[in-house]
């Protein structure tokens, strides 16, 4: 037999923009967002098939405390649990997390801006934007 053999298997792709998955997520996660600010930044990857990707900021120490306490502490956990941290100062965002408008592509590099926020999972990036 092949391994995952099922039908269908693997082929799974990020729930809808409008899907009430989304909401629920965010509820659980008792997301705060941080201000009305609007920082630069790149896309550093954005997984299509997931619907999630992380933002690289064009200056890191200018984000809230908040923001860069809560990164920090993340990447702490991670290199206690044994693995490496890449890359540090990333801001992970969602597909719901982006301002969907024609024309903008979530590809390696693109210029964009966004607002932060802090939830019980660490920070992220929300109302990202084409710069």
């Amino acid at each position: 037999k092949t391994k995952g053999g099922g039908k269908g298997k693997g082929k799974r792709r990020a729930a809808p923009l409008k899907s009430e998955f989304w909401e629920k997520k965010i509820a659980d996660e008792n997301r705060k967002e941080l201000g009305d600010v609007a920082y630069p930044g790149v896309i550093q990857r954005y997984k299509f098939q997931q619907g999630w990707g992380f933002i690289l900021p064009d200056n890191f120490a200018g984000l809230p405390a908040q923001v860069k306490k809560a990164l920090t502490e993340a990447e702490a956990q991670v290199e206690a649990s044994g693995k490496e941290v890449k890359e540090k100062g990333l801001l992970y965002f969602r597909k719901p997390d982006v301002n969907h408008v024609e024309g903008f592509k979530l590809d390696r590099d693109a210029p964009v801006t966004f607002r932060v926020y802090v939830d019980e999972k660490g920070a992220g990036a929300c109302d990202v934007s084409m710069a």
